[in-house]
């Protein structure tokens, strides 16, 4: 719900925008679009405490290969994290099928680079609202392992993928010049199991990020490929 908030206060900033640009319908497909994203980054992954806020940022690369569907690709920063603790069961009897105490603090931080596929669709003339999916791969910068107990991994590699999803608004400021806001979910690498009742429950990291940026294209924009409203 607090993400929804914040779009929704972002949405209240553009009605200014929307009423005073000129009523030409901008259509960015071919086009390329360069630019750069900061903001915040919450660690919703420490079982053991609330979740962390930091900042975080990146550039990015887009291409729009039909009007509405674009593909980009990202190089961010953002830390990371993930605690967990299970008790120890054992009861002492004779029938003991209990297990032992397993916790453990993993603090991080990562260069990431998503690739994602985006649909937009139209809100109202240059303003869309968004949703993309895609995955990332991830470099560990920072790899800290505190207080892990003893048999718990803590030698996981520094390199794998993630899973990535997001949904935001985009707003075409003129013919070269947009601007966005999105809320975007980063699910990462374990760093510990325990045993569930299905079976093996794993402690991924988990981030959500809230972005705010900027791109511009270079291309010129043709006067056949803007649609006029009256």
């Amino acid at each position: 719900m607090k993400y929804k908030i914040v779009l929704i206060a972002a949405l209240c900033l553009l009605p200014n925008l929307i009423f005073s640009q000129k009523s030409e319908i901008i259509n960015p497909k071919d086009k390329w679009y360069f630019g750069a994203e900061i903001g915040r980054n919450n660690i919703e992954s420490f079982e053991n405490g609330p979740t962390t806020k930091s900042f975080q940022g990146g550039v990015l690369a887009e291409y729009y290969f039909a009007r509405h569907w674009s593909l980009s690709g990202r190089i961010k920063y953002y830390e990371t994290g993930v605690s967990f603790y299970k008790p120890d069961t054992h009861s002492g009897g004779w029938f003991d099928l209990g297990t032992d105490e397993y916790y453990g603090n993993f603090d991080g931080a990562v260069i990431t680079l998503p690739v994602n596929i985006k649909w937009e669709f139209r809100v109202y003339r240059n303003l869309a609202a968004s949703m993309k999916l895609g995955t990332a791969y991830n470099y560990e910068v920072k790899s800290e392992y505190k207080a892990f107990s003893e048999g718990a991994k803590t030698d996981y590699s520094r390199h794998y993928a993630s899973f990535n999803a997001g949904y935001g608004v985009n707003y075409f400021i003129n013919k070269n010049f947009a601007a966005f806001i999105d809320i975007e979910a980063f699910i990462g690498q374990s760093k510990g199991t325990k045993d569930g009742f299905l079976g093996k429950i794993y402690y991924n990291t988990e981030n959500v990020l809230v972005n705010f940026g900027v791109k511009y294209t270079f291309d010129k924009v043709k006067e056949n490929e803007l649609q006029i409203v009256e």
